[in-house]
């Protein structure tokens, strides 16, 4: 289980001074262990030997919690009803929990009490179940979305799926037949047990030893001489071979020879007779001499067997004359070390047609030269009579060259000269000519070419060939030029009497010479420090200023890139924003002047469960932090808990807050069983009326049954409100008569109607017959006064003249014989009255 947070409620009294929340993972608790301590400083200290904190710890995300004394509950107010709430955060697990209260207040206030304690924790379900089952023995979760397993960690099926999602969310797996498909800490896919020798998360590179020359074809082993390499290669697709990684002295594709010729295969070192020889012949000034008991170092060399670079120099070689290379890096850096990895540099064919243009040697006199039917450039020499004519190749290979250092340049071309003996002769230059955009100018040997015709042409990228000002260009002026290259000039004038020349073809070999690998400084980038971090902008230097560049930091809070130092920033990176990138992004936090920002967590990453849309540091020290838009219901630092009067698992994967279906009133947050219910409402949702109530009032809420005397009880439908009725009563209150019955006010007997009367049923309220013509109501069952002769039919009016007395007579005995029946009713009602 892991525990997400704990609350402790005091009752009468102060909260406990110090004490401590422990951890065990055993079911016998035979391992505990304190994750959390609060105190005063006196107790922090005495009692666990801790620095205490004064600010308030918050919880952290996934990883193990320093264990630290807190001073947030040291004051002993409030007096009463005081709590303490503690979050944990994620990570920490444990099969039991104990509080461990180590002292009091001083007095007054001696003594502590607690009167309520909640601990929250969850299971490890992976957001696949909503309840696990726990005994003794542990938690089992019951698994939903066709998940199983103890903790719902794999699919039924079989299948592939990335953690809290749910099992038809699978997805093909990217492994292919290279592979088994499984998932990281991050949900992404991983692909294990690699097969045909590959490797990778995707299993989409080699094994170490191994190299596919297609992509996404099959490895094959590398082949390398076990004595002169580590066993690693790579393919080189300019010259279709492959180049393995040779160990210090060894060299050769395959590291099947060694580095010096004196050298013997497969040990490299010079074959020797005497068992005190230790020197290295590679840094020896005389190599000849690796047997003597003092090795003499070349001067870039040191060590006691002349076998290591000094400071400021590397590439260790019997070729070198002075033993080892000095570090360029720009001018930078001093600190470098050769690159053994074989990185060859992709020969470059440089295209032709109007590319080039003419110039003279210093680029002062410029022209387009003609093209023929196959793009080729040419040029008649009278259209530039009396210039040294160079081809310029004007934009196609500029900018920073240095990879092409150790390479060569080979050209091709053809040149004529005029027929007939005209006296002329070769004339001599340089062959190849390279400027700087700094206005650098190195110039090639210069040489004479004899015969007219085909011609090639090849110059070295190495020292010792080149010229600046009549003096052999060092290295470092040489790697100066290529750093900033304007322009390759390529010789097109060789004999005085010359009619025309045509370029036919450039290509600039690489090399697979010992490269440099500097430690650059701040800002600065790249094997030879020559570019800028994407957080700086270069600056170009005044001409002659060593380095010829500077790269400036953007104002960008090193968050972005900028084309100019003043310039706007673009696109903030590390969830910054703001024209200077030092805003966070909505929904993170941090402090992007002195660092990044990190994503909000609240309470967890997922989008589902992460409440509040922003948060920020919780103080200006540390890496805490508070979720400060916690939407209504949410409440805690990290919206973690639901506020009063909602309830639900905001920490776990798809939970939520929702509000008390209590009308109104409070519920538990972790059940939603309502706590206090609104009057006449029950139920463990205050969704059932009390007996005698039903949901007819406003908003549903719970309303008298009100049942009239007609009802055999006070309750009623909850739903409907209908009361119970008695047989001779209706309505929703029963307080009505029901049809076939009458006279609310005497109990609604049966409707007494007579032989004259319209029908058997009377009026409800009152009892009352309708009667036919002549019949006296409210019965019907006697004549009206002057009405005779009753019958189904009604009375006879208009009593003959003979009869009338007799009639009348008859009339009015009805009328006092119905007076005198209901005043015995009238009685007999009062009598039975007063005896109950």
């Amino acid at each position: 289980m892991e525990l997400l947070h704990v609350i402790i409620k005091s009752g009468p009294s102060p909260r406990p001074l110090a004490w401590s929340l422990e951890v065990s993972h055993t079911l016998g608790g035979d391992d505990w262990r304190m994750i959390r301590a609060f105190g005063d400083r006196e107790h922090c200290k005495r009692l666990w030997d801790l620095r205490p904190e004064r600010k308030r710890r918050k919880a952290r995300a996934k990883g193990k919690e320093k264990v630290t004394c807190s001073t947030q509950f040291a004051n002993p107010k409030p007096l009463e009803n005081g709590e303490m709430h503690v979050a944990i955060g994620e990570g920490v697990s444990a099969r039991r929990v104990r509080l461990s209260f180590r002292a009091t207040h001083p007095e007054p206030h001696h003594y502590y009490t607690v009167r309520e304690l909640t601990l929250a924790a969850r299971c490890l379900c992976h957001g696949h179940a909503t309840h696990c089952n726990v005994d003794r023995k542990g938690a089992k979760c019951d698994c939903q979305h066709g998940t199983c397993g103890g903790h719902c960690q794999r699919c039924c099926s079989g299948s592939k799926w990335r953690p809290h999602e749910p099992c038809e969310a699978a997805r093909d797996c990217a492994c292919g037949e290279r592979g088994e498909c499984t998932f990281d800490d991050n949900g992404d896919i991983l692909c294990v047990n690699c097969t045909e020798n590959r490797a990778g998360p995707l299993c989409d590179h080699c094994l170490v030893g191994f190299y596919n020359a297609i992509p996404d074809g099959p490895c094959v082993p590398c082949d390398c001489d076990p004595e002169g390499s580590d066993g690693s290669c790579i393919w080189d697709r300019n010259h279709q071979r492959v180049l393995c990684a040779c160990h210090p002295g060894f060299s050769g594709p395959k590291c099947e020879s060694c580095e010096d010729i004196n050298a013997v295969f497969p040990n490299c070192v010079v074959e020797i007779t005497t068992p005190t020889c230790k020197c290295d012949p590679r840094g020896l000034v005389d190599s000849n001499r690796v047997c003597d008991d003092i090795c003499e170092c070349k001067n870039n060399v040191i060590g006691e067997r002349c076998d290591e670079c000094a400071p400021g120099f590397f590439g260790l070689s019997a070729d070198i004359l002075e033993g080892c290379l000095p570090c360029y890096c720009s001018h930078l850096a001093d600190s470098c070390r050769i690159d053994r990895r074989p990185h060859p540099y992709p020969d470059v064919v440089l295209p032709l047609g109007e590319a080039w243009a003419i110039s003279d040697d210093d680029l002062q006199e410029t022209m387009e030269p003609s093209l023929d039917e196959q793009g080729k450039p040419f040029l008649i020499t009278y259209e530039v009579e009396g210039w040294e004519s160079f081809y310029w190749l004007t934009n196609t290979f500029s900018g920073e060259q240095l990879e092409v250092y150790g390479g060569e340049i080979r050209v091709s071309l053809y040149w004529g000269v005029a027929r007939g003996d005209t006296g002329g002769s070769p004339t001599v230059g340089p062959d190849f000519i390279l400027i700087s955009h700094g206005g650098k100018k190195l110039t090639y040997i210069n040489s004479s070419h004899e015969n007219a015709g085909q011609l090639e042409l090849v110059a070295s990228l190495r020292e010792g060939s080149w010229y600046q000002e009549s003096e052999v260009a060092t290295r470092s002026q040489l790697l100066d030029v290529l750093s900033d290259l304007r322009s390759v000039m390529i010789r097109a004038h060789f004999h005085n009497d010359q009619d025309e020349v045509r370029l036919e073809g450039v290509e600039i070999r690489s090399s697979h010479s010992a490269k440099e690998v500097c430690v650059c400084p701040n800002g600065y980038e790249g094997p030879h420090c020559s570019k800028c971090s994407w957080t700086h902008v270069k600056i170009k230097r005044a001409s002659g200023s060593q380095p010829s560049f500077e790269c400036v930091p953007c104002g960008c809070n090193m968050h972005a890139g900028c084309n100019t130092v003043d310039g706007p920033c673009g696109e903030c990176q590390h969830n910054t924003t703001g024209p200077h990138c030092e805003r966070c992004l909505p929904g993170h936090y941090g402090n992007p002047v002195t660092g990044g920002c990190k994503p909000c967590a609240c309470p967890l990453y997922e989008a589902s469960n992460n409440f509040s849309p922003n948060c920020a540091l919780a103080g200006p020290d540390g890496d805490e932090f508070v979720c400060t838009q916690c939407p209504d219901g949410y409440t805690g630092d990290h919206c973690e808990m639901c506020d009063s009067g909602y309830w639900g698992s905001p920490t776990e994967p798809g939970g939520s807050c929702i509000p008390c279906s209590c009308g109104g009133g409070p519920c538990h947050a972790n059940t939603g069983a309502c706590l206090v219910c609104p009057p006449h409402t029950e139920g463990e949702r205050c969704d059932q009326c009390q007996d005698g109530y039903w949901s007819g009032g406003e908003d549903g809420s719970c309303v008298s049954c009100s049942c009239g005397r007609g009802a055999l009880s006070s309750a009623c439908d909850a739903r409907t409100g209908l009361c119970a009725c008695a047989p001779s009563w209706a309505g929703q209150t029963c307080d009505t008569c029901a049809k076939g019955y009458g006279d609310v006010e005497s109990g609604c007997p049966t409707c007494r109607c007579g032989i004259a009367a319209v029908s058997p049923v009377c009026e409800t309220e009152n009892g009352t017959c309708e009667c036919t013509a002549g019949a006296l109501p409210p019965h019907c069952d006697t004549c009206q006064l002057e009405y005779w002769d009753l019958t189904a039919d009604g009375c006879r009016g208009n009593c003959p003249v003979i009869d009338i007395e007799i009639c009348s007579f008859s009339a009015l005995l009805v009328v006092f014989y119905r007076a005198f029946k209901f005043l015995s009713l009238r009685l007999a009602k009062s009598s039975v009255d007063v005896v109950r």
